[in-house]
């Protein structure tokens, strides 16, 4: 049921503000009345909202290459789509058909080739290449070793052995 008068009406400060839905699909869109008549006068006095111009423009597009239509035709075939799809209605019961739907992205994400994950310590699986198992990440040696425990009083002087832990530190850490 598409109406060609707006739904409703707001004035913001010098700007009056329409809401209008879109012949094609239904869609309420709060628009300025100059963008509403721009968008007329292009779609032969139709308000067709964003999503169904870009539609259109994209039908013209595709069918450039195989026969050139006019955006008329084309406007034409997005209207017989909206409303083939509109007089469907929702299905029943929609779980059978997200279930189908996941089903299906699971199978492609099976079937598709696997790629070495993110994750450098997990083993790569008998991949038969060389070169994908020099693809992980080497584990080195920590440059902090067991640090030993230095027992100083308060009036003893550690800076003797703090120097010593520092210069074993960056022997390792070379």
């Amino acid at each position: 049921m598409a109406m060609d008068a707006p739904i409703a009406k707001k004035i913001t400060g010098q700007n009056e503000v329409d809401f209008v839905e879109c012949d094609c699909c239904g869609l309420t869109e709060e628009c300025t009345m100059s963008y509403i008549e721009t968008v007329r006068e292009r779609y032969k006095g139709k308000w067709i909202c964003g999503l169904c111009a870009e539609a259109v423009n994209d039908e013209v597009l595709r069918c450039e290459k195989q026969k050139l239509i006019s955006p008329d035709e084309a406007m034409a075939r997005h209207f017989s789509f909206c409303n083939k799809f509109r007089s469907a209605g929702p299905p029943p019961d929609p779980t059978p058909h997200l279930i189908t739907a996941m089903r299906q992205v699971l199978r492609k994400s099976l079937e598709s080739p696997k790629f070495i994950r993110s994750m450098p310590s997990s083993p790569t699986k008998n991949r038969g290449d060389v070169n994908m198992k020099l693809a992980g990440l080497a584990r080195s040696e920590s440059c902090i070793p067991s640090l030993s425990l230095v027992d100083c009083g308060m009036d003893e002087d550690c800076e003797g052995e703090k120097d010593r832990e520092m210069e074993n530190l960056k022997l390792h850490c070379v």
